[in-house]
């Protein structure tokens, strides 16, 4: 019973992260985003779940959708990195 009930949590929360965006979740995720360079990886990760867990969403749908709206650097440390070196930072 319990397999059965796991397996249907998995399977919503799978169709959940794959569920198409909607405008006030792209809002609500620019509006946090917006202006934030990722310190390092333990503040990019902080910053991910933190949208992630208000969007009710899968943490690597939110970091795929930051980075196609051009906020990776955000949520991606490795993003953020490159930034402040194309900077000269």
């Amino acid at each position: 019973m319990r397999d059965i009930e796991t397996a249907e949590l998995n399977r919503r929360a799978l169709a959940q992260a794959s569920a198409e965006w909607q405008d006030h979740e792209i809002s609500l995720l620019k509006t946090f985003l917006q202006d934030r360079l990722a310190k390092s990886w333990q503040h990019a990760d902080e910053c991910l779940m933190q949208v992630a867990a208000q969007l009710h969403r899968d943490p690597r749908s939110v970091r795929e959708k930051a980075t196609q709206l051009g906020l990776g650097a955000s949520v991606d440390y490795r993003f953020a990195k490159a930034m402040q070196q194309g900077r000269g930072e």
